[in-house]
């Protein structure tokens, strides 16, 4: 009877993975691969804090933006670096840029919320494109095709990416948050972006009073914002190259990790609905696998056939519909070993997921 109920629950779980695995592809194949282009006026917020070299180096890049209206704001936000004097260079060079120079003060110490919010109020115009300087637009037409989304749409999630250098296990872990991201979105239920390449217009941050619902915590300026003000009427998201941007390091692995540990976070701090719903998928995943295992080595030899077609047939797919969704985002390599990498980010997953209980509450940087 146990045996029985075990049975029952396996395949409950992998007719539900399955499921999500169709609504995924049906969502992200759903979107536009090929944008126009607009002139629209945008602000460019770009942060920054002690990388004096990367302003060297990337500011350059972001100024060849074919995009004909258009600032750069650029933050620094109380540098010890020789990041201010290489700005105050580049905005003495050009017109288009605008320093801002954030101080410390005791109420919002290193406080990168604060300093995007004095960013904000300095720019020109209504609709704002957030970034940052150690990432790379993949194309010098990235603003142009943010533009046209902003005709409709007043929060845009935009793509972001690891440079090919990083491994497959970053890109990997990367993609499933973008499929999971992109999927609940098509539900209705909100959730994602990064401070890397995120759009919304001034309006919906004063509609909203800013970060101050969640000024006092030292992460989620994008995600909690976004569980804020997005819905599925005002967003949208970006998964076309050309409107993404390139993460350029490659992070440490405890780097990383700790990174991943306040997402966790910050995922706390949501919806219950966003919460909740991103639990039930990784549960759904745990215990597929835990399952998987447990039956085919305590089962009957009579269920083992029926067992052996639900794994072959959940992996089947697995691999069909990421495959059709890596090949649209030009990731084709990342499903070569899908189910080791499936795994393994499952095994992380849950890491982070104990961690994030263990964590004290980061403080400001």
């Amino acid at each position: 009877m146990p045996l029985t109920v075990l049975l029952y629950i396996f395949m409950t779980v992998t007719i539900l993975e399955i499921s999500y695995f169709c609504f995924a592809v049906y969502s992200i194949r759903s979107m536009p691969l090929q944008l126009k282009k607009s002139n629209t006026a945008i602000s460019l917020i770009l942060y920054t804090k002690n990388q004096a070299e990367l302003v060297k180096t990337q500011l350059p890049v972001f100024l060849k933006q074919k995009h004909k209206n258009f600032e750069i704001v650029l933050i620094n936000n109380a540098s010890s670096d020789d990041t201010l004097e290489i700005m105050k260079y580049f905005q003495n060079e050009n017109s288009k840029i605008k320093v801002i120079d954030v101080k410390n003060i005791e109420a919002f110490w290193g406080s990168k919320k604060y300093a995007l919010t004095l960013a904000i109020k300095a720019a020109s115009h209504e609709r704002l494109v957030i970034s940052s300087i150690d990432h790379e637009p993949n194309s010098t037409a990235w603003l142009q095709h943010i533009a046209v989304v902003f005709k409709e749409k007043s929060f845009i999630i935009g793509l972001r990416k690891y440079t090919s250098k990083n491994t497959l296990f970053y890109r990997f872990f990367n993609f499933m948050e973008l499929v999971q991201s992109c999927t609940l979105s098509k539900m209705g239920i909100v959730y994602g972006g990064t401070s890397a390449n995120v759009s919304y217009t001034k309006t919906l941050f004063y509609s909203a009073s800013g970060f101050a619902k969640h000024m006092q915590l030292p992460f989620g300026e994008t995600k909690l914002f976004a569980n804020e003000v997005s819905k599925l009427s005002n967003t949208a998201i970006c998964l076309q190259h050309d409107s993404g941007v390139t993460q350029l390091h490659k992070p440490k692995f405890w780097t990383w990790l700790k990174e991943q540990v306040e997402e966790d976070l910050i995922l706390r701090h949501s919806r219950k609905l966003v919460l909740l719903s991103s639990r039930f998928l990784f549960l759904c995943r745990l215990v597929f696998y835990i399952l998987a295992v447990v039956l085919m080595i305590i089962s009957e030899s009579e269920a083992k056939p029926l067992i052996i077609i639900f794994l072959s047939g959940r992996f089947a797919i697995q691999y069909i519909c990421y495959g059709i969704i890596a090949n649209k985002l030009k990731e084709l390599k990342l499903i070569i070993a899908l189910p080791f990498l499936d795994l393994w980010s499952l095994i992380l997953q849950f890491v982070i997921f104990i961690s994030g209980f263990k964590s004290k509450q980061p403080h400001w940087n």
